[in-house]
């Protein structure tokens, strides 16, 4: 059995800074799970990381701005939860012509994800360095 090592998460808020900061935008989890890993893997070989860790982690890294793609799929059954962040959703309502409340999307509570009634289906994820962010140093 090969042996494994978790990073801190230090390390990994680190190593995710440095490589969409480096890289500007990474256009899947994976891909970002991918790049991180190698990075980490560079100051330890046996160092493993999931992508729900990477996912979890990046919330709180407020230089890095998450953008989900959704696909138009209205047979989708709508989530309970927000997609990226995990928190609960809240519909989105406008008074009709008629004066009655109607949902017409759902937001999130926290990360600030939206979607149509119709757009939650499969999606990808965009990870974008916030142009506006300190630059800082690259340890």
């Amino acid at each position: 059995m090969v042996e494994r090592k978790i990073p801190k998460k230090e390390k990994v808020v680190e190593a995710i800074k440095k490589v969409v900061r480096t890289r500007i935008k990474v256009t899947s989890l994976q891909e970002l799970t991918n790049l991180v890993l190698k990075e980490l893997r560079r100051k330890n070989r046996l160092y493993s990381i999931t992508s729900n860790r990477i996912k979890k982690l990046i919330l709180e890294i407020p230089e890095i701005e998450i953008k989900a793609k959704t696909k138009r799929t209205p047979s989708e059954k709508i989530p309970e939860n927000c997609p990226i962040c995990g928190s609960k959703l809240e519909p989105i309502k406008i008074k009709n012509l008629a004066n009655q409340w109607i949902t017409i999307g759902y937001k999130c509570t926290k990360c600030g994800y939206k979607a149509s009634l119709e757009s939650f289906g499969l999606f990808e994820y965009e990870f974008v360095w916030k142009r506006n962010s300190e630059k800082g140093h690259l340890h």
